[in-house]
């Protein structure tokens, strides 16, 4: 770990832990950890901690192992899934038709925030942004919401 990552692995625990009223001794009992162990890692002590610690204590605070391996860098964004495997995944019961839905909608929100220049024109002017003029072409005096104003 980095020593940011492992701040932020400190912080995320301490957050998560003070949100559930839980000292170190009851995370410790929980998640059948020595003590010692999760004080040393909430200090910042392991610079390299078992995954299995990691994994019972987050199991106790609410954190799936994802969560924890990105945070200390383990997994990266590239070793995720792409949201609609997600949502395959984790949704199967629901139809294809309703994964695409929110995976467009998905893409119109992340679409809005993902302009290097902080520039968020509005999907009138289309001729801004190749992926609004695909999507929307001239679309002035239209309803039409813009992906660009939450």
């Amino acid at each position: 770990m980095t020593p940011e990552q492992t701040v932020e692995l400190i912080n995320f625990l301490k957050k998560k832990r003070n949100e559930l009223h839980l000292s170190v001794n009851e995370v410790a009992r929980r998640a059948n950890v020595d003590v010692g162990t999760v004080w040393r890692i909430e200090q910042g002590k392991i610079a390299k901690p078992h995954a299995e610690s990691l994994i019972a204590i987050g199991n106790v605070l609410g954190i799936n192992a994802m969560q924890l391996f990105t945070t200390v860098g383990w997994l990266t964004a590239d070793d995720l899934p792409s949201f609609g495997t997600y949502l395959h995944a984790k949704y199967a019961h629901l139809p294809d038709a309703v994964i695409r839905h929110v995976e467009h909608h998905f893409t119109e929100i992340m679409h809005a925030y993902s302009h290097s220049t902080g520039d968020r024109h509005s999907a009138a002017e289309p001729e801004h942004c190749p992926w609004c003029a695909n999507h929307y072409g001239h679309v002035a005096n239209s309803t039409m919401e813009s992906p660009h104003e939450p």
